[in-house]
């Protein structure tokens, strides 16, 4: 493949519309709460998805499954099964494994990475997805920011613009590559899918990153830490500052959902008992991040 035919393969994808119908625009609300659908107790999804709702959630993300096409076929039934059950799909999660040949020195692993990634962004838009959430690094990535990765994510964000899909670039293991990216691609269409248990995890500065790019915060996966390992706990039960969080950005004015991203200390604990002890959780949170706000 020469150098020509590479890039005009990716403009191509980036102009082709997808099928049916765009994603919604509108989102559930601000800051009304949310879980992601996998809170890890192995439930059948039509059936999780409606706990979720009976706890109180009116909002919830998936992961976008890519390689095991058992499950792939499953998670192309979620939309429908997450609306059916009265929930906001907030956004999708896409595989993150090999998301390291977006900076890599070899053109044609950079363009199967943005191709991946483009075919995503049709998937979300074809089965309503306002979001997708996606990892511009993956752990141990020792490249380090480049015009070539930004360029790829750039016509990633070009095929975003042409679906209506909104990208979220999430912060894991430093923040170097997601400060450039931001910071050289000022489409309204890109912005910051914010990990607080990452950031407290990897960074001297938490939440700093949130103060510098909170206004283009696009989607929020908060849980909590022990500070060792990544535990995705209830916040509350680790190190996370949540008054720092509140006092980072103006959260009356964020127009989505406040989505966890938790699992139960106890995996053998109920559903239905972990998902009540998230929502009053997340309503901690909220009032929280508000208060803390206000008093900035």
């Amino acid at each position: 493949m020469d150098s020509e035919q590479g890039p005009n393969r990716v403009e191509a994808a980036a102009r082709r519309k997808a099928p049916e119908h765009r994603a919604d625009p509108e989102g559930a609300g601000n800051l009304v709460p949310g879980i992601f659908a996998w809170f890890g107790i192995q439930v059948p999804f039509p059936d999780r998805v409606r706990m979720i709702k009976d706890a109180g959630f009116e909002a919830t993300s998936i992961w976008w499954e890519q390689d095991n096409q058992a499950w792939r076929r499953l998670c192309l039934l979620m939309p429908d099964q997450v609306r059916a059950a009265g929930l906001h799909l907030e956004n999708a999660h896409v595989p993150f494994r090999r998301c390291n040949a977006l900076w890599s020195s070899d053109a044609s692993e950079r363009l199967a990475a943005v191709e991946r990634h483009v075919g995503w962004v049709h998937d979300c838009a074809r089965h309503g997805i306002p979001v997708m959430v996606m990892h511009c690094t993956a752990s141990a990535c020792t490249l380090a920011p480049s015009h070539e990765g930004i360029d790829s994510v750039r016509r990633i964000v070009d095929a975003a613009e042409g679906s209506g899909v909104t990208v979220a670039l999430e912060n894991t293991s430093g923040v170097a590559h997601i400060e450039a990216l931001l910071a050289h691609i000022e489409s309204p269409r890109l912005g910051l899918c914010y990990d607080s248990g990452h950031d407290w995890l990897k960074s001297d500065d938490a939440p700093a990153l949130l103060r510098r790019w909170g206004h283009r915060l696009k989607a929020t996966h908060l849980s909590d830490t022990d500070g060792v390992l990544d535990r995705h706990g209830l916040p509350g039960q680790g190190v996370v500052d949540l008054d720092g969080i509140g006092r980072a950005l103006d959260w009356a004015s964020y127009p989505a959902s406040l989505l966890l991203e938790v699992v139960p200390r106890d995996r053998g604990q109920e559903p239905q008992s972990f998902l009540a002890e998230a929502f009053r959780a997340a309503q901690r949170v909220r009032r929280r991040l508000l208060r803390a706000g206000k008093d900035a």
